[in-house]
């Protein structure tokens, strides 16, 4: 049966789980009235979560103390957990971009598969999508043959940059590999979508 009761996350104002605050938490916070699924450590202890959760808290910072950027967190923590070779699914318009990621992860000592959202030039006709110019050649994005072709070199990770919205759905549904995002596409903020929730 599903609950409709909404989770005080959506109105919180003490953040006390931050502190472990019990007390000054909101009565419907999931933390207190969700034990069995928010208060379990034990799905944390068994593999592979555990390495995950181990890799994902180091990534930060490097061993002298330092931020680490989030190119260089995801090459930490690919190397943490044994990946080799990354896919990179990019969109075209950030084709300077992620050719540099994969040069910056290639230097790492990984392994990398780039493959542009164009890929196929299936044309936007062909699966009955409007075009702004209808008289013009426009290729569609194809995160399936992303994904498909990335599944076929066996990548380990995938990183995607610049997709769009629904497309990167996509992508994820269909990828084996673990994906991860490096940029969000926003025409408006220049891929800095935090600006529209400050």
């Amino acid at each position: 049966m599903m609950d409709n009761a909404p989770y005080a996350c959506a109105f919180c104002a003490t953040t006390a789980c931050l502190r472990g605050e019990f007390d000054k938490m909101p009565t419907t916070c999931p933390t207190r009235t969700r034990p069995e699924t928010t208060r379990d450590p034990g799905v944390y202890a068994a593999e592979p979560v555990h390495g995950e959760m181990l890799a994902a808290d180091a990534a930060p910072f490097t061993s002298e103390g330092e931020l680490r950027n989030r190119v260089e967190e995801v090459i930490f923590y690919a190397t943490a957990q044994g990946f080799r070779r990354i896919g990179i699914a990019f969109c075209v318009s950030l084709t300077k971009e992620s050719q540099k990621l994969g040069r910056l992860l290639r230097e790492a000592g990984l392994e990398t598969e780039l493959v542009c959202c164009r890929v196929g030039a299936i044309d936007y006709d062909e699966i009955g999508l409007k075009k702004a110019h209808p008289e013009r050649f426009a290729a569609i994005c194809n995160p399936v043959a992303q994904a498909r072709l990335l599944n076929a070199r066996g990548v380990d990770l995938v990183v995607q940059l610049g997709l769009c919205i629904g497309h990167d759905l996509i992508l994820q549904r269909e990828c084996e590999a673990p994906v991860t995002t490096l940029v969000v596409k926003d025409r408006v903020l220049d891929h800095h979508t935090i600006a529209a929730l400050r």
